[in-house]
């Protein structure tokens, strides 16, 4: 078995020293740009735990998300000048570990790290799944949304509709699904307007994805579905 930890660092020279510092401890060090990814990767993946570039990644919106979908000890590490007890407060209110300074050297770093690990015990409690669409995550047990590092501010029917929406990705949602969903009632064609209007709230919020294109589409006459996503 291959022992794996995660950079949350889009700076990070995957070849450089650092890494390289790691191996000869017979761990190896995979990258994530961006929160998002590496929440999509610790979905797959076991790793020693997972390590933030305070400096060089936007972690704080998403970081309880991901407290909340793992029981990997997460590791915050930010430069001397950008060091501050608020952000410190901040980090381990939110489900860090550890927040911390870099120390001078990579081997000074790896050692510190380690010895966080070996006195750490294992988190227990009920993880919160989370599901993915290009660039957004919703939280089910916490009920939230994000696009990238940015909280959608979504109301119940629109939370629901959208994780109506993710788990029968590619597929048609017929304006009576969506009713019996959302109302739970009867379906008599008579809401049709009600529906298309909260579809078009969703719409609205959902698509300020930056650089991705998320759009809920019509289907004449029978309803809506969000594309099948590939990536």
């Amino acid at each position: 078995m291959i022992i794996k930890c995660l950079a949350v660092d889009s700076d990070l020279d995957i070849d450089g020293q650092y890494v390289a510092e790691w191996a000869t401890r017979g761990i190896r060090m995979e990258r994530a740009d961006d929160m998002v990814e590496a929440m999509k990767k610790l979905q797959i993946n076991e790793y020693v735990f997972v390590g933030i570039n305070a400096d060089a990644v936007d972690f704080m919106p998403l970081l309880n998300t991901m407290r909340n979908m793992t029981n990997t000890p997460i590791l915050v590490a930010t430069s001397d000048s950008n060091f501050s007890t608020e952000k410190e407060v901040a980090s381990l209110t939110n489900g860090a570990d550890l927040y911390a300074r870099w120390h001078d050297s990579p081997e000074k770093n790896v050692n510190s790290v380690l010895a966080h690990i070996s006195r750490k015990t294992a988190r227990k409690g009920e993880l919160s799944p989370v599901m993915f669409y290009k660039n957004m995550v919703i939280s089910l047990a916490q009920r939230n949304a994000f696009i990238s590092n940015t909280p959608l501010d979504l109301t119940r029917q629109e939370f629901d509709l959208l994780h109506y929406f993710m788990i029968n990705e590619g597929n048609i949602l017929t304006f009576e699904q969506i009713y019996r969903l959302i109302w739970g009632d009867e379906y008599d064609g008579s809401t049709y307007e009600t529906i298309k209007g909260l579809v078009k709230r969703l719409r609205k919020k959902i698509g300020l994805a930056d650089g991705e294109h998320i759009n809920i589409q019509n289907r004449w006459a029978v309803g809506f579905t969000l594309p099948l996503n590939v990536e």
